[in-house]
């Protein structure tokens, strides 16, 4: 498993085509063999309180709140400054360690595998944990 997660790091950010829920959709297909489709017509890129209500409305759908996250589960993530979650990645537990794939336009050097620890220094905070249906 380790060599397709290590595969999915380094993918450039882009707005309009492979922003953190792309990505998450993408871990799914390439490391999991799950088709998980979030809806196109989603907001892109959430900059809005209204747009993050949208999306949560839409994930209830999707996933179901976990208390304990495993390998593959979605990390839903509010970034400093933010009034609600909108960052998402993959949770991987790799070497004894608790891990989160993810992407955005603040990471130099695309998708980044970060240990869970590390992201209150990104300016992270962990919202909850999700399971997909």
């Amino acid at each position: 498993m380790l060599e397709r997660i290590e595969a999915l790091v380094g993918i450039a950010y882009d707005p309009r085509r492979m922003d953190c829920a792309d990505l998450a959709m993408q871990v799914q297909q390439q490391v999991f063999g799950r088709e998980v489709l979030l809806p196109g017509r989603r907001p892109r890129p959430l900059d809005s309180a209204a747009q993050a209500r949208e999306i949560a409305a839409m994930s209830a759908q999707l996933a179901d709140p976990v208390q304990y996250p495993q390998d593959g589960d979605a990390v839903l993530m509010r970034e400093v400054g933010a009034t609600h979650a909108g960052h998402i990645g993959t949770y991987f537990f790799l070497n004894y360690t608790p891990y989160v794939l993810h992407v955005a336009a603040w990471m130099q050097g695309g998708s980044t595998l970060h240990r869970l620890q590390e992201l209150s220094g990104l300016g992270l905070t962990v919202e909850g944990y999700y399971r997909w249906k």
